[in-house]
């Protein structure tokens, strides 16, 4: 009969997917002993990483004995293949949980660092655009009490574990002017959306023209893992500054589920999957409460 377990007394702890009385009729038929109780003769404690993590009675017992080794399943099966009790250096739950922790660290500060990368390229995509739009005869429109139509939505996605931006702007230019972004000859309807794939990070701006009568247009810039930094076209250029603020209050309100009047309260309803967006610090200008009413 083996007996190449013969110096073990060995306690199970925790849910195996094997019946424990098959598992201590394993354990005796290679000589060894099984424990329903951790005592000074037991010399490892088989236990579950759920059973460690909440540390079970049996752990607690098992950490104050020295010569006590608290170990993975892996290690009982192999032994007993190895018809022998293996080395428990790499079975050892502590170390296996601290090695997981360490690499989920190491994950966690790669996506982090992976997102700033992306929120800098990003932004830095975004001045881009105002200065080409500045070129162009525009310039962020501003309201009577000095409140910029430039504003950042954010987002922490639960399911996928990405933080999204959104720019929004409007923006107005004059006939007159030899434009290099072209113009569109056909309005948006006043309820249209414009596709957004997964996007991490929007800037939503408005846009007034330099010189009048003045004409406005509303963008929506996005960045996504996969799709980069891109604009879409909410108003376009020459639209009325009717238009072109529907389409901003419009939009704030499909990614935060707040009527832009109600922007600097709480959070909207589906709060967990709606965009966040942040008033201007205290002293700051924080806007019209109902732009529409000047139209």
């Amino acid at each position: 009969m083996p007996n190449g377990f013969k110096k073990c007394v060995i306690a199970l702890t925790g849910d195996f997917d094997k019946p424990h009385e098959k598992v201590k009729k394993w354990i005796e038929i290679q000589g060894g002993q099984c424990s329903v109780k951790i005592g000074p003769s037991v010399t490892h404690l088989v236990c579950s990483e759920d059973h460690f993590r909440k540390s079970v009675s049996m752990v607690q017992q098992a950490r104050k004995l020295k010569k006590c080794k608290i170990v993975t399943w892996d290690w009982l099966e192999d032994s007993l293949l190895a018809n022998r009790p293996l080395r428990t250096g790499d079975f050892l739950l502590k170390g296996q949980i601290r090695a997981k922790a360490k690499v989920k660290a190491t994950r966690k500060e790669t996506r982090n660092d992976n997102i700033m990368k992306g929120v800098g390229l990003f932004e830095k995509g975004c001045d881009e655009f105002k200065t080409k739009m500045y070129t162009d005869g525009y310039h962020i429109y501003r309201d009577s009490t000095g409140f910029s139509y430039d504003i950042t939505l954010a987002r922490s996605d639960l399911t996928s574990n990405t933080h999204t931006r959104y720019f929004l702007k409007v923006s107005s230019f004059p006939y007159s002017m030899n434009l290099s972004t072209p113009l569109y000859p056909y309005i948006l309807p006043r309820h249209s959306r414009v596709p957004l794939p997964a996007p991490r990070a929007q800037c939503l701006q408005l846009y007034e023209s330099h010189i009048a009568p003045s004409k406005y247009a509303c963008f929506s810039s996005y960045s996504s893992p996969t799709a980069g930094t891109a604009t879409h076209v909410l108003a376009p250029l020459g639209s009325s500054f009717a238009l072109a603020i529907a389409q901003f209050m419009d939009f704030f309100k499909l990614k935060t589920k707040l009527e832009w009047k109600e922007r600097n309260g709480t959070l909207g309803k589906d709060s967990e999957t709606a965009f966040v967006y942040t008033p201007p610090a205290e002293g700051e200008p924080w806007g019209m409460v109902d732009p529409e009413s000047i139209w």
